[in-house]
């Protein structure tokens, strides 16, 4: 075996796709998937498409009298939802109305379904003394049933309003999104009187024969302590929608409610002024039978968190992306962060509706079902004042013919935060405490790996300044470059750190380890020692490939780590004190038995690194291209291995890159959570993307239809606030 640097024309070994992850590997295609560890969270486990029935509104949980409830354990309760009361006993999900009362201390609830490793989501937030409500649509786990979760005491009421059983296509019981529109606001009109009802007709756009809606109540103040109960135009059943339990307070609650000739009627038993927002409406049995409007659920999966970065400023809009068709359904939290307000979720690329989806008033957080259509640029959040908001999906309903489409030009993009005192900082090693780092190699779409050029056509897609450039480096070559550095210090632009991959020899690593390549050190130590600022260095990435496990190789696993244990201490020997060591293997479990042996040691490795790369069709998200966990194998992925093998280091995805030539929905890898990232591989600090062709293309500037789609879903991605949170320009 030969062994060259690699030129930086010609990127990847002649063995690369031997270890592209997900290429063909059906268990990583499978629908559900579980990551081991201290964070068991259930990714992204996607449904089959179903269809709404309704159902007679009726009473499934009361735990205040233990009905419909089994014990699991003191935080868990378990219910069985199917064959009864009209739910189909094949139901996939139920909808329901969600009421937390009586609780001595604040806390969060959350419905999954049985079978599954609890996630990283809640449903709604509780606070003493108070009730509130919500509505949901439960995918049901197991023998039909879901579980309840509680993070303190409080007694829950489930009320169920329809169920969803498959359907490949339907005539009745497919959603059909409205533009958000406001059906009744009492405060222009008259109060609710105690006990009275009102009778709401739908508009005109709704046949006659849908068979319910969905619909948001909001109590405004003033108001009385009582509930308010949805329902179609029939007998009053024993359920509640939406309940107050203080006076003045403000509440919304989001609810699937039956119709009965395009008409609800809504129950005061308090009285009171009311506000009734329509969203849209299930298909009756006229209608045609398509495949649009199917109800898909998923795991709940976190796509928003503002936390992560910067809350909503008074009328500022945000968008995010979202998993699936042409309507998201989660649940919506909103934290206070100043004065009370409201928020509310619409396509993006539609101006904001005028409604609401959400109210805050008199608690330090709310939360509600939120369900809005979508477009090709995901939905906005609306936020009547400076608060933060939390969106965890838990289905979407499938698209349209004609789904909205918005121009994938966007406007100037958002500036980056300014860094609080305190908060968002940057340590020593280059660790970001908000968020992640997000970057770039950016080679030149011309093949002649012009990165100065290549990063102009990156920055024209992604909108984004990358907080990383990374490049190549072989031998004595003298680096950082002045137009590398020109590149990263712009008039005008944030600052980008500097990563640099380096051989420093063709020669064997134990040549190099004996001292060989000594020279070639002492060059590279000299200009890392001339550049003011702390940069990356990797040490002879991705070894796997050049591992000769024959004695007498000089390429064996312990070879690679004398070798990079010597490089290391050569530099600082010489003086380098700006360098942060990152150690970069492929990360690819075909080549995990080399891994223990190819570690050089903690005290020589400041971060872990590896390259994920996704061939070939994988339809889960970011979250899952993050670790490519074979359980068949009993490999826990390289994320998994690393923060067993090194706890507390922090770790970076140094090239990674979704291949347009063989993925069919490549836009789908990139719709997950980035915030999901921080719950489910909290030390996950860097993604570096690979911007080129070479054995694959992940260019994020191809100019057909489905390059076109990444580059939109690209430019969201590196746009959101988890990856915008932390300066570049606070690193020393």
């Amino acid at each position: 075996m030969t062994h060259l640097a690699t030129p930086p024309h010609n990127r990847f070994m002649s063995a690369r796709w031997r270890h592209v992850w997900f290429a063909i590997v059906p268990v990583l295609l499978a629908a559900f998937l579980v990551v081991p560890g201290s964070h068991d969270v259930a990714l992204a486990a996607v449904g089959t498409p179903t269809k709404y029935v309704a159902v007679d509104p009726f009473r499934l949980v009361d735990t205040r009298t233990d009905l419909g409830v089994t014990r699991v354990n003191a935080n868990t309760w378990r219910v069985r939802a199917t064959g009864g009361n009209g739910v189909p006993a094949n139901a996939d999900a139920v909808a329901v109305s969600i009421v937390a009362t009586e609780a001595t201390r604040a806390g969060h609830m959350l419905v999954f379904p049985t079978g599954e490793a609890m996630p990283n989501a809640s449903n709604l937030n509780y606070q003493p003394g108070q009730t509130y409500s919500t509505g949901a649509i439960i995918r049901l786990g197991a023998s039909g049933q879901f579980d309840i979760y509680t993070l303190n005491p409080v007694e829950i009421v489930i009320d169920v309003t329809g169920a969803f059983v498959d359907a490949t296509s339907a005539t009745s019981g497919r959603f059909v999104p409205e533009p958000p529109r406001r059906l009744l606001d009492t405060r222009s009109t008259a109060p609710l009187a105690p006990g009275g009802t009102t009778t709401i007709t739908m508009p005109t756009s709704v046949p006659t024969d849908s068979i319910a809606a969905i619909v948001t109540l909001t109590s405004a103040s003033p108001n009385v302590p009582g509930f308010f109960t949805a329902y179609a135009e029939r007998t009053l059943p024993n359920t509640s929608t939406l309940n107050v339990s203080a006076a003045n307070s403000v509440r919304a609650t989001t609810a699937i409610v039956p119709l009965l000739d395009r008409k609800l009627t809504v129950y005061s038993s308090h009285g009171g002024t009311l506000i009734v927002d329509l969203i849209g409406y299930f298909t009756g049995p006229s209608a045609p039978s398509t495949a649009e409007g199917l109800y898909v659920p998923m795991s709940p999966v976190r796509q928003l968190d503002t936390r992560d970065s910067t809350s909503l400023a008074p009328n500022e809009s945000r968008s995010f992306l979202t998993t699936g068709g042409g309507a998201a359904v989660g649940s919506l939290a909103m934290i206070q962060n100043g004065q009370p307000g409201f928020g509310a979720v619409f396509s993006n690329g539609s101006a904001y509706p005028g409604t609401s989806s959400i109210n805050l008033q008199d608690v330090p957080v709310i939360a509600n079902m939120a369900v809005s259509r979508t477009s090709t640029a995901g939905v906005n959040i609306f936020s009547s004042t400076d608060a933060h908001y939390i969106f965890d999906q838990v289905g979407y309903f499938t698209s349209p013919s004609a789904p909205i489409s918005v121009p994938v030009t966007p406007s100037t993009p958002p500036p980056r935060p300014t860094v609080p005192s305190g908060q968002c900082a940057v340590s020593s090693l280059l660790v970001p405490s908000c968020g992640a780092w997000f970057g770039a190699s950016t080679p030149s779409r011309n093949g002649s790996y012009d990165y100065t050029a290549g990063l102009v056509e990156y920055e024209a897609v992604a909108q984004n300044t990358p907080d990383i450039l990374h490049f190549y480096k072989n031998g004595n070559a003298r680096f950082p470059t002045a137009d590398e550095i020109r590149a990263s210090e712009r008039p005008g632009k944030q600052r980008s750190l500097l990563l640099y991959n380096w051989k420093p020899s063709t020669q064997t690593w134990r040549d190099i380890a004996n001292g060989s390549a000594d020279a070639n050190i002492a060059t590279v130590a000299s200009s890392l020692k001339a550049y003011p600022h702390k940069l990356f260095l990797t040490i002879y990435h991705e070894p796997e490939d050049n591992v000769n496990p024959s004695a007498g190789s000089g390429m064996t696993a312990t070879d690679y780590a004398a070798m990079y244990r010597h490089v290391v201490t050569r530099l600082r020997e010489l003086g380098v004190t700006n360098t942060v060591f990152v150690w970069n293997p492929m990360g690819y479990y075909g080549w995990r038995q080399y891994l223990d042996d190819l570690y050089p040691g903690h005290e020589y490795v400041d971060w872990m690194c590896y390259d994920p790369y996704a061939k070939s069709d994988q339809t889960e998200n970011l979250a899952v291209l993050t670790n490519n966990v074979r359980n068949d194998i009993g490999w826990p992925g390289f994320y998994n291995w690393a923060t067993a093998k090194a706890p507390g280091k922090p770790i970076m995805m140094c090239e990674w890159g979704v291949d347009l030539l063989t993925n069919s929905n490549p836009a789908a890898v990139l719709a997950g959570d980035p915030a999901q990232l921080l719950s489910s591989y909290p030390m996950l600090k860097a993604l570096v993307y690979w911007n080129n062709i070479d054995q694959v293309n992940a260019r994020i500037d191809e100019t057909s239809a489905k390059g076109t789609a990444y580059g939109a879903a690209y430019r969201q991605l590196a746009n959101r606030s988890y990856f915008n949170a932390t300066s570049p320009n606070a690193a020393p």
